[in-house]
């Protein structure tokens, strides 16, 4: 009993000191745009559709449940299902993308994968659907959006990521599907932010929003309400130069 009791006052104190870190923070108000947010049904997604709707448009893509948009009713809300790993899916999206200007994409969708991802046990049908929602996902929406002539509207690409995909980082080894996918996305994300940069002034920036609770990550200490407030903040604020870079939500860079 004592050993769960002190279990317990141990996670508390951790859960505190980590919440330390991130004082209640305003952020830049943001209005009149059109944003395009992935994984927007639930976690950090529904968190920033919230924050946003009320001054601005969303394109909430969802997987398959949507209830949780279906929940906030307003006419600036436009939900949008497709599944990243059914490419057919892409044209329930690309629709919308023809007909709807966007401004700005927010990339919150997201897995762990399966749950044993030691090396002896990386299950590779999952590996391959992973990459699609966490990694590939993004580059399929620009195409669409190059294709409709759309692109040249967007000034800004935000990919939430994780430390868990820096190479420089890994001293713990395992979860193979999950730090190989979102280290695919940092890649991507540093491509994209040379690129579009070049042909467009876009500004894409990568994100690690730490240890937020949300579903895939129910025991996080981080309330997703606020981490997105620090995620427009960082990414709204003038003064921010985060542009080609992979930053925490305290915008210090992470190395890749």
């Amino acid at each position: 009993i004592f050993n769960n009791w002190f279990m317990g006052l141990r996670k508390i104190i951790r859960k505190a000191l980590y919440n330390l870190k991130y004082t209640k923070k305003k952020s830049n108000s943001v209005s009149g745009k059109n944003f395009l947010i992935t994984g927007a049904s639930s976690g950090i997604g529904l968190s920033l559709t919230k924050s946003l709707i009320s001054k601005n448009k969303v394109i909430g893509v969802y997987n398959s449940n949507k209830s949780n948009l279906d929940n906030i009713q307003s006419n600036n809300l436009i939900s949008v299902k497709c599944d990243f790993r059914n490419y057919s899916d892409f044209e329930n999206l690309n629709k919308v993308i023809s007909e709807e200007k966007i401004d700005v994409i927010i990339n919150c969708a997201g897995t762990f994968g399966s749950n044993n991802q030691s090396l002896e046990n990386i299950d590779f049908d999952n590996l391959i659907s992973v990459f699609k929602i966490n990694s590939i996902s993004i580059i399929k929406i620009l195409q669409l959006m190059e294709k409709n002539n759309s692109i040249r509207s967007l000034s800004k690409i935000v990919n939430i990521s994780s430390d868990g995909g820096s190479i420089k980082l890994n001293n713990q080894g395992n979860a193979y599907i999950y730090r190989l996918t979102k280290s695919a996305l940092n890649s991507i994300s540093k491509n994209l932010s040379v690129d579009l940069y070049n042909k467009y002034k876009t500004e894409v920036v990568t994100i690690d929003p730490g240890n937020v609770k949300t579903g895939m990550n129910p025991k996080g200490f981080l309330d997703a309400d606020k981490c997105s407030e620090y995620i427009l903040s960082l990414v709204f604020d003038k003064k921010n130069d985060v542009h080609g870079k992979f930053i925490n939500l305290q915008n210090k860079e992470i190395p890749w």
